[in-house]
């Protein structure tokens, strides 16, 4: 993996951009820090922050003409924007001490002539001496401060520019009028700042107004004299010193990179959650009061996308910034070893929902980073096979022996039910399928759309099974698909869009015929993740339940993920709880689901929730879930009642030596299997090996049998009691990821 494979997928996300004021301001003052800090009253941490901006706080603290007030999101409030000068000044007048820093570094051999003291010429030579090259500043006038010399704060501006300088060694040579470069040769960069009307050496015409140069390599040129006002002129000179610097190194004129587009005003977000707080006004003559300018700076909305991150419970729980995921990513695949790969949980925790895109203002999809970061572990060898052993395993049955289709000549309608929703309930297959039958001389197709392999990052498993249901959809005469899972649908847009779909609730809704019973008086439909963008799945849904009388009532938020995406309940149970008890109160009314996986993950939170096939169809069911064991069951009586009531075929599921066996499992022991996906097949291969070879732990006080049943992924154990020959009774089942070795 290459690291622009990685941060691709996070190359337009705005968060840590610097805000709109910050783009307005000619200092770029990272806005966001510094008021966070003086809201806290952190004064000399606020000063330095101004400071390392602004060159010369208690200048630009009393003369910047704030053009970041004007790109104050604050005012989308309603509201006036920041008072940042006046809250600058009060951090200028808290600071206990603004003496400057003073740099430890080695002296540099290298010359800089600076001509007029005026700001850019003193920011400028500030800047370079502070790096420690040999600066001298001349000045026509008998002082530096160039226009200020005149102003009536002049004083108290002469004794900021001592204090800056105070730390740094300049020569000044006052009184000394440069009338010709020819004067400057022996120095190795030069720059023009004479001021307005300043003299421009003739250069004027070959001045570049980007990168402040000139003709003359060495020489560069800027502040008052190119127009500059004085706030720009002060950022100007900062900005340059680092230019020249790299000059002075390279010999090479690079624009720092520290440099915003002035023509770009910064994202404006849409603060929803943001309430009206007026602005503070200062009681005392000199300004604010300490007390008033840290209310005044926690006015501040602090304005940076975190959206995603505000908005999704795995997001929130790792509290890593988007452009980090993408370089862990990155990292992570170089690495040699898994425990040091510090996005792993992170990696196999997700959704894989596609709401961060849904909600993000540049449509980055962080689900897909780590859906890439899957297939990437994936290709290596080092995914943890745990984390989707199961749903692969039950994909492998759904496209095998779970698998049929039955297809008439030149149907137009192939029914493709997807491998959960008759394995939840059989009646919803049949009853869908006798309808469409019926009406559109439909067929019938079952398989697994290869949503696992998908979210597992099994590109080789996804890959084939797409060849395959493209070769037998075209064997089929290339029917429209008709879905009842949004999954399923979705999936098939992705990687087969030339197959033609439609939504079993879209065709549903169109025939007035059908009218749904009335479960509930009023009811939300919840919309799984899948159906997101697929307005006539949802609205064929909605249809159907206000048609059987149903009131509807929207949820805050739609298309959230139920919690089943993913596989992420077995990397990261507690936030499966969280999420899933998350989803289950999103609404006080009863759901309509139409996903057979939201279905169980409510039934399971005791949430009051009806299928909307259920209603379609007349059928009584409550919160009940099959088991894993009862699912494949119905996945297996679907195709042998099908093929033997349309082909007369008779379907003989495969047998296997442990079927004979019969297990009494009580319902707490059998809510943890499911949970921990160990189904009853598992137990009773495991019990059948542990029996035959005479190969278990026994427990003589107790009566009880210990055994493990390894297999590639995963080591199965089960505790069981025999009640008769071939009668168990299961006590505990679990299973871990670690092989032993009998020696």
């Amino acid at each position: 993996m290459k690291m622009e494979e990685a941060t691709r997928f996070t190359s337009r996300c705005i968060n840590g951009e610097p805000a709109s004021c910050s783009f307005a301001c000619p200092f770029h003052l990272d806005m966001r820090s510094f008021l966070e800090k003086a809201g806290k009253g952190r004064w000399a941490a606020a000063y330095k922050e101004l400071k390392k901006s602004v060159v010369f706080p208690v200048i630009v603290s009393t003369l910047c003409d704030q053009p970041c007030r004007e790109r104050c999101q604050r005012t989308l409030t309603g509201d006036e924007p920041i008072a940042i000068r006046d809250i600058e000044a009060a951090v200028v007048r808290y600071a206990k001490s603004r003496k400057p820093e003073a740099y430890f570094i080695p002296p540099k051999t290298q010359t800089v002539a600076v001509v007029g003291a005026g700001l850019a010429g003193l920011s400028c030579a500030l800047g370079l001496a502070e790096k420690k090259y040999q600066v001298t500043v001349f000045e026509a006038r008998e002082g530096w401060g160039g226009c200020l010399r005149e102003h009536s704060e002049f004083e108290k501006f002469d004794e900021d520019i001592k204090l800056q300088f105070s730390a740094v060694s300049v020569e000044f040579k006052f009184g000394k009028e440069i009338k010709s470069l020819d004067e400057l040769d022996g120095f190795d960069a030069i720059y023009i700042a004479t001021g307005q009307d300043g003299s421009s050496f003739g250069l004027s015409d070959s001045w570049d107004s980007e990168m402040l140069i000139t003709s003359n390599p060495k020489v560069f040129m800027g502040g008052g004299l190119c127009g500059a006002s004085p706030m720009e002129a002060i950022a100007q000179g900062n900005e340059l010193s680092k230019t020249i610097e790299t000059f002075l190194q390279t010999g090479n004129v690079i624009k720092s990179p520290g440099g915003y587009d002035k023509s770009y005003c910064g994202r404006y977000l849409d603060h929803e959650d943001a309430r009206s707080v007026p602005l503070v006004k200062a009681t005392g003559a000199d300004g604010y009061s300490e007390q008033e300018a840290k209310q005044e700076a926690q006015r501040c909305l602090k304005c940076d996308c975190e959206k995603c991150m505000r908005s999704c419970e795995m997001l929130a729980l790792f509290r890593k910034k988007p452009h980090r995921m993408a370089i862990e990513v990155f990292t992570d695949s170089q690495s040699g070893s898994l425990s040091s790969r510090t996005m792993t949980r992170e990696t196999y925790s997700c959704n894989i929902c596609g709401y961060c895109k849904s909600i993000c203002p540049e449509s980055v999809d962080l689900g897909e980073l780590l859906r890439f970061s899957r297939t990437a572990r994936m290709n290596a060898g080092t995914h943890p096979a745990a984390l989707h052993d199961f749903w692969l395993r039950e994909m492998d049955f759904s496209t095998g022996e779970g698998e049929f289709r039955i297809v008439p000549d030149n149907s137009e309608y192939v029914f493709f039910p997807g491998c959960q929703l008759g394995a939840s309930n059989p009646e919803h297959v049949y009853g869908a399928y006798n309808y469409l039958r019926e009406k559109y001389n439909a067929g019938i197709y079952t398989s697994c759309c290869g949503a696992p392999a998908y979210w597992a990052g099994d590109e080789k498993r996804m890959n084939g099974n797409v060849e395959r249901i493209k070769r037998e959809w075209s064997e089929m005469g290339e029917p429209v698909f008709v879905f009842a899972c949004a999954t399923c649908e979705s999936i098939f847009s992705i990687f087969m869009p030339e197959i033609k779909r439609i939504s079993l609730y879209e065709l549903l809704a169109k025939d007035e015929s059908i009218v749904p019973a009335e479960a509930f008086s009023s009811a939300s439909v919840f919309d799984p993740c899948a159906a997101r963008g697929d307005e006539n799945m949802m609205e064929g849904v909605r249809t159907l339940a206000q048609r059987g009388g149903i009131q509807l009532e929207e949820l805050k938020e739609k298309n959230r993920c139920c919690g089943y995406g993913g596989h992420m309940r077995i990397a990261n149970p507690k936030l499966y709880d969280q999420i899933t008890e998350n989803r289950s109160r999103a609404g006080d009314k009863p759901y309509i689901v139409y996903c057979a996986n939201c279905r169980e993950v409510f039934a399971s939170r005791e949430k009051e929730c009806r299928h909307i096939l259920d209603l379609v169809f007349g059928l009584e069911t409550g919160l009940d879930i099959p088991s894993l064991e009862e699912k494949r069951k119905n996945s297996l009586n679907i195709k042998k009642t099908l093929l033997k009531e349309l082909t007369g075929v008779d379907f003989v599921p495969e047998a296997h030596e442990w079927d004979s066996l019969k297990l009494e499992i009580p319902r707490d022991v059998q809510k943890e299997m499911d949970e921990r996906l160990i189904s009853e097949s598992d137990l009773k291969e495991t019990i059948w090996m542990a029996e035959k070879n005479e190969d278990r732990f026994y427990n003589e006080t107790e009566d009880v049998y210990t055994a493990s049943m390894v297999k590639p992924v995963l080591t199965y154990w089960v505790k069981y009691k025999k009640k008769a020959p071939e009668v168990f009774e299961i006590l505990e089942a679990y299973y871990h990821r670690m092989h032993f070795i009998e020696e």
